[in-house]
């Protein structure tokens, strides 16, 4: 879609009635803790695993309080295995299947060490490694909630948050324990206990990022501002921050520059009056912890000039022209002349352009032919001249071209060796074919024989004599010799004949064009649609 400044601003409007993005179905994942335990103040170097509930208590007595508290672990590598670093949890639940309590307010931590439950006490880590802080050396709370009937549930969306993007300072360690100021108990079943055991509960939706533009063509005339909207899509847990490469006089803001995705953001570009007619490739990129990248064509007209329109790449077979159109067309309110010529062409490049002026807009042909019997790429670099002068730059490629021949015997056998010789001489492989169905495999197929030479397993049906017309068919009924170019889709068919098969044998030699050059040689090496009599 090509989108001028004014039809920008009106389809603005109705794209901001769009959602930035279609709606994508979450993501659910449970995660089973794999190992736990309990521990209790009042049996301070008492390890308790391999219970089937676990305990989680505080009671004062007198002026000292006896506790318990329960150490669970989940698998943060399994998680992360399933989850792709950076998605977004949308909800992460611990659920605790209850197996008595007082309804206290459970709080949930992480802490510090590698536990082993058969030697994990209030006061050790594990066996002969104390704790800094008997009960556990805690580092963050990451959720509370109620210790109820028949579930506990606890939102630890952040925890797992900080797990899947590698943010933890724990090895994966949880403590649950009584809310600080509050007695009470609360037990819940162990993963010894089987399905009753501690999971975790997650949704989420997977880290991805792209951008989706309002519009990938823009048209702006020199002078003009011009806002657009980006769409930032996809779902991550970080920020991300937009950017812009474009050409030096371009300036640039995007409202806003970063955000978590998904967003929109508006992007106003300023065009200056000194900025050079033209087109040029603008890419918008969204960068952190992933990136994506969009590319815009910016159109810059000018308010008095001209541009140029035409193909970037020419395509070329060694030796047969082509001619190419380019369209000079006004910009603003210029009238002026326009000139045309080569500024810099590849050597091995004939180039030839026709008008050379005219008041735009006029069509420019380009007519381009490369040496035969080569591979080779190179620039051709036109420059026009107006208001201002502008260069035009057309990558043209060239590769031998493709031949092959048609005939019966009886031709092949008198003709082949100044064929083969003439390919010889001018890089080309020759190949002989048996099927019409072959030609649109060759850049050019000669055919030898007139619409009378009689077919054979090498040439089974007699092309020519649905090629020839009714004039040249009687030419070679006279005793004459014919040369007859058609272009049968992207081949060029030739048609060598003479009134006999000796006559067709010697056309090749011939010297039809009078530039010392015999016809089998111009065939091989030159543009046969240029040779006389064709």
């Amino acid at each position: 879609m090509r989108v001028s400044v004014r039809s920008l601003s009106i389809l603005s409007m109705v794209l901001l009635l769009t959602p930035v993005s279609l709606m994508e179905a979450s993501i659910s994942l449970t995660v089973r803790s794999y190992v736990d335990c309990y521990i209790a103040s009042w049996e301070p170097d008492t390890p308790h695993a391999s219970s089937q509930v676990l305990k989680v208590s505080r009671t004062a007595v007198g002026n000292d309080t006896v506790e318990a508290r329960a150490l669970l672990r989940f698998d943060i590598g399994e998680i992360r295995s399933h989850i792709p670093q950076y998605s977004k949890i949308l909800n992460a639940s611990l659920v605790l299947t209850t197996y008595n309590t007082s309804n206290p307010t459970i709080e949930v931590w992480d802490v510090r060490g590698e536990l082993d439950i058969f030697g994990t006490t209030w006061n050790s880590v594990r066996s002969g490694l104390p704790w800094s802080n008997p009960g556990g050396d805690l580092i963050e709370k990451w959720g509370e909630g109620a210790g109820s009937f028949p579930q506990a549930e606890i939102n630890l969306t952040s925890y797992v948050q900080a797990a899947v993007d590698n943010e933890l300072k724990s090895s994966g360690w949880l403590l649950v324990k009584i809310a600080e100021g509050q007695e009470g108990y609360y037990e819940f079943y162990s993963e010894v206990s089987g399905s009753n055991g501690p999971v975790l509960t997650i949704e989420y939706e997977a880290a991805s990022l792209s951008i989706v533009l309002e519009a990938p063509e823009v048209v702006v005339t020199q002078g003009e501002n011009i806002s657009m909207r980006v769409y930032v899509t996809g779902h991550l847990s970080k920020p991300i921050n937009l950017s812009l490469e474009g050409p030096d006089f371009l300036s640039y803001e995007f409202f806003p520059q970063q955000g978590f995705p998904p967003f929109n953001s508006t992007l106003n570009l300023e065009v200056p009056d000194t900025a050079p007619g033209g087109e040029y490739t603008v890419v918008i990129r969204a960068e952190g912890v992933m990136e994506a990248s969009a590319p815009v064509n910016l159109t810059v007209l000018e308010r008095k000039g001209f541009s140029v329109v035409g193909p970037s790449r020419v395509d070329l077979v060694g030796g047969l022209g082509r001619n190419v159109s380019l369209r000079v067309v006004p910009t603003g309110n210029f009238s002026g002349e326009v000139s045309a010529g080569v500024l810099g062409s590849p050597e091995w490049l004939n180039v030839s352009l026709s008008p050379q002026s005219g008041i735009p807009p006029f069509n420019v042909t380009l007519s381009l032919t490369s040496l035969h019997g080569i591979e080779a790429s190179g620039v051709l670099s036109l420059v026009f001249t107006g208001a201002r002068n502008k260069v035009y730059e057309i990558n043209v490629t060239t590769r031998v071209r493709r031949v092959a021949v048609y005939s019966n015997d009886i031709d092949w056998n008198l003709s082949s060796e100044d064929l083969i010789s003439a390919a010889n001489s001018s890089g080309v492989t020759l190949q002989r074919i048996n099927s019409t169905d072959e030609f649109g495999n060759y850049d050019m197929v000669i055919v030898l024989g007139g619409h009378k030479a009689p077919t054979d397993s090498n040439m089974p049906s007699n092309i020519a004599a649905s090629l020839l017309s009714g004039a040249e068919k009687a030419s070679l009924i006279e005793g004459g010799q014919v040369v007859h170019v058609s272009l049968e889709g992207d081949t060029l068919v030739v048609v060598v004949a003479g009134a006999d098969r000796y006559k067709t044998s010697g056309l090749l030699q011939l010297d039809l064009n009078g530039n010392g050059i015999p016809l089998a040689q111009e065939l091989l090496a030159g543009d046969p649609r240029g040779i006389r009599g064709a």
